[in-house]
């Protein structure tokens, strides 16, 4: 009686709702971004996944079948993402989590992205890279989906807004963990990044140099957060880890401008949103009152 009252009482919460509308919105924003990309870029690791050549792991389709499979893709995501704004559900966020899914695995298969030097690194590490720095990204739909909070006939469990959250905090880990290892490593994208952000914004490039020390140091601290959060409760750190995500999606827009990057900022929301949810939880699960814990559960 006393879980049932516990249960109760965080869904009655402002806090509840503040976490599970914070998860909405982020699956919202992502299928956005997503919807630009294959609808209206074109170039995506699904599309390279499609037509290369099958000695390189692709499909070896025709580039114009491949842009109609990912057009009518982009446009199912826009539409799922109304759906999630509106009532979601597992038949939308099932496969908004598998599609997430796929970019990783296109990712890994068609070796696009940033592949870490890091001779310290597990060899199994370097070869699913691509699937750590898109954790975030495919864990948003399945905690959303974890929660589901409109389907009346499944309560919602203790248990699973536990494995919610351990979800969402091992993804944010992840990505904050390989993007600090590219940090360190001195991505071209991410030099690039720095130096056009500060031209638009200070009038005046930094200087390579400048740029890799403060990658140096962006990259240490991602890895410092990545391992902290894991560990006890510092609520400072997913704050820290909410507002760092926000600053690096931001970042494509002060470099290139909105028309030509707010879906990259917007596909990369769930840096900003998954640290946000757990956190929120933390601070919800300080907020319970005594009396609405079981008392065996601290026997």
């Amino acid at each position: 009686m006393a879980t049932m009252t516990r249960d109760k009482t965080i869904e009655s919460s402002k806090l509840w709702q503040a976490i599970v509308w914070t998860l909405r919105i982020t699956v919202v924003v992502q299928c956005l971004g997503n919807w630009r990309w294959l609808a209206q870029i074109g170039e995506s690791p699904l599309l390279s996944l499609i037509v290369e050549p099958r000695d390189v792991c692709g499909l070896a389709w025709s580039e114009a079948t491949g842009l109609t499979i990912q057009q009518s893709a982009g446009w199912l995501v826009l539409l799922a993402g109304f759906f999630v704004m509106l009532r979601p559900c597992a038949a939308v966020l099932g496969p908004l989590c598998l599609l997430q899914l796929l970019f990783a695995v296109a990712m890994w298969h068609t070796h696009s992205g940033y592949t870490p030097q890091a001779s310290w690194l597990p060899p199994q590490f370097i070869a699913l890279f691509p699937l750590a720095t898109q954790s975030a990204r495919i864990a948003a739909p399945l905690a959303l989906l974890l929660l589901d909070p409109w389907r009346a006939k499944r309560p919602l469990s203790e248990s699973r807004i536990r494995l919610a959250c351990h979800l969402s905090l091992v993804a944010i880990a992840l990505t904050f963990f390989a993007h600090g290892i590219e940090a360190l490593e001195h991505n071209a994208e991410f030099v690039d990044l720095l130096i056009v952000s500060s031209s638009r914004l200070l009038g005046n490039a930094l200087p390579q140099a400048n740029c890799e020390t403060l990658l140096t140091i962006i990259g240490g601290l991602d890895l410092l957060v990545a391992v902290a959060c894991l560990v006890p409760r510092f609520r400072s750190i997913l704050w820290w880890m909410a507002f760092w995500g926000a600053v690096t999606a931001l970042s494509r827009i002060t470099a290139f401008g909105w028309e030509s990057a707010w879906h990259a900022a917007a596909t990369r929301f769930p840096h900003l949103g998954l640290p946000l949810a757990v956190v929120l939880h933390w601070h919800l699960v300080r907020w319970i009152p005594p009396e609405a814990v079981d008392p065996t559960e601290s026997a």
